[in-house]
């Protein structure tokens, strides 16, 4: 039950504070609190087309203390029936593909799940994608209920070379 309320606050309803889900016990959302962070990577920048097509740019926190932060690119295509988002999976690639430019960066790491997840959360918060969001008025949404309904794994990286990672995510 518990798992179903938090799953309900955060990917449903795209709350990142759990002082804010109030079906949960006091107690456990300052369990929850004192031991997890529910926060999206930060946005660097952000690029909107006249078409309404966005990319952002956006910070990771480092896998360890210490690490320096990286960025990837995460973009959202909108069409009138459509929206398409295109995620990372790693950070670099290994592959030299002639027309992509993050073949010719160095792969640094693999993305976590949550870093992937995180992409979208990111894209449902500036898209107003949650239930009473306020979407964008510049471009081409998407008429129905959701903006982003189809997720791609063509950001930076090859998504088959961190499977474990883009498995795990079940966007």
């Amino acid at each position: 039950m518990r798992v179903q309320q938090l799953w309900h606050w955060i990917y449903f309803r795209g709350f990142t504070e759990f002082d804010a889900m109030t079906s949960v016990s006091k107690e456990l959302r300052a369990a929850l609190a004192g031991a997890f962070h529910a926060c999206p990577s930060e946005v660097v920048a952000e690029q909107v087309s006249v078409d309404g097509t966005r990319k952002w740019l956006l910070r990771l926190p480092g896998e360890t203390q210490g690490e320096r932060s990286h960025e990837v690119e995460c973009v959202y295509i909108p069409d009138t029936e459509r929206g398409t988002l295109c995620v990372s999976s790693q950070v670099g690639c290994t592959l030299t593909c002639t027309f992509c430019h993050t073949g010719t960066q160095r792969l640094v790491r693999n993305l976590t799940a949550g870093e992937i997840v995180g992409q979208v959360m990111v894209a449902r918060d500036r898209l107003g994608d949650w239930p009473g969001g306020k979407r964008p008025t510049d471009g081409v949404i998407p008429t129905g209920e959701r903006c982003v309904t189809n997720i791609v794994m063509m950001g930076m990286g090859e998504p088959l070379y961190n499977l474990d990672a883009v498995r795990a995510t079940h966007c």
